[in-house]
């Protein structure tokens, strides 16, 4: 498998924008602190359209803990490049490990998510988040939201 070609595919979904735009989901009213990394992003089409709640089950978030007051969406600008992230495959496989794999060690706060794109940007600082929506608890994340 070839890592470089595949993190080049990643950047290119990305830089298509609208639905692939990649997205970190953050708990509700939190600001992007530059002293830490991004961390793990997946794309907005597997969060738009659900609610705070659906997106913990979604990404990999324990029920009720991160998200139970409601999230904030933020983009990357720019983009991370190619060494700036790390391919972490699906959220069912928490951290990229399968949960088969006998290296598999469970998390309390971060149980297999419902199977969707996870990248990890450790080397990307959260100055590069740029705020798309907040949405409470109990509403729904809709394109009404999002920035013109």
């Amino acid at each position: 498998m070839d890592i470089g070609k595949l993190k080049q595919m990643a950047i290119a979904v990305w830089q298509r924008g609208g639905l692939d735009m990649l997205v970190k989901v953050m708990p509700y009213g939190a600001k992007p602190n530059p002293a830490y990394s991004v961390g793990y992003c997946t794309t907005l089409k597997y969060v738009l359209g659900r609610a705070p709640g659906q997106m913990e089950s979604i990404v990999g978030l324990a029920p009720g803990s991160k998200l139970v007051h409601g999230a904030e969406i933020f983009t990357v600008r720019p983009l991370p490049s190619a060494g700036e992230f790390d391919l972490k495959g699906y959220t069912q496989t928490p951290a990229g490990v399968s949960t088969s794999d006998p290296a598999y060690v469970p998390h309390p706060g971060y149980p297999p998510g419902e199977g969707v794109p996870q990248w990890d940007l450790a080397r990307v600082p959260q100055s590069r988040l740029i705020h798309l929506a907040s949405v409470p608890a109990g509403a729904v994340f809709h394109h009404s939201m999002l920035p013109p």
